[in-house]
């Protein structure tokens, strides 16, 4: 887990929408693409592709009720 953690924070830039949707699902926990973008100010249009990242990097996980949450904890 300390790998990915670090991988992440290397990767991704914190001005970035994908690494703002990383910190606000560590914090958050499991949600919707509709509430990442209701609370964080996200578009939609740019939650969904981040999200799609995220989840090919593995820093991302998608639950069978279609919430996403973080990878690290």
């Amino acid at each position: 887990m300390v790998e990915l953690l670090e991988k992440a924070t290397q990767e991704l830039k914190p001005d970035t929408a994908q690494f703002k949707i990383l910190s606000y699902l560590a914090f958050r926990g499991a949600s919707l693409p509709g509430a990442i973008s209701d609370e964080t100010g996200i578009l939609p249009g740019t939650v969904r592709p981040a999200l799609r990242n995220l989840l090919e990097k593995n820093y991302v996980k998608q639950q069978e009720d279609g919430t996403y949450r973080s990878a690290i904890p």
